[in-house]
């Protein structure tokens, strides 16, 4: 099975913003033993979910993992995404979906805002 994990983030006008995205996922590539990781926007910039998910199906995925790179559980991360992939399915039934917890749900991330207190007071 060849799988990918699809990053998915809201989008900006500003580039820096977008540009931290792409930086995300290309740390967790070279993380990753040959696993397919991209990312996509749901509004402003691209590629579109639509499209990466077009260009992760003509390159053979078969199995996509979507994580939502969103603090919080508003609507993009419990209406628009979830619709995205829905979408997707209809258009790729081959590949199977899965939808990763949020950012804001990661249970340890309490402990990684902690721990940049230690960054700070080291400075």
């Amino acid at each position: 099975m060849n799988k990918a994990l699809l990053i998915i983030s809201h989008g900006s006008r500003r580039a820096a913003s977008n540009e931290e995205v792409y930086a995300l996922t290309e740390c967790i590539r070279q993380m990753t033993d040959g696993m397919e990781v991209a990312c996509a926007f749901l509004e402003i910039t691209e590629p579109t979910v639509q499209q990466k998910i077009d260009e992760l199906s003509e390159n053979g995925v078969t199995s996509i993992q979507v994580f939502p790179h969103f603090l919080a559980a508003g609507a993009h991360v419990t209406s628009d995404i979830p619709r995205e992939i829905e979408e997707a399915k209809a258009r790729h039934p081959s590949i199977n979906f899965s939808i990763l917890p949020h950012l804001g749900a990661i249970k340890k991330l309490p402990e990684l805002i902690l721990g940049q207190l230690g960054v700070m007071n080291d400075e």
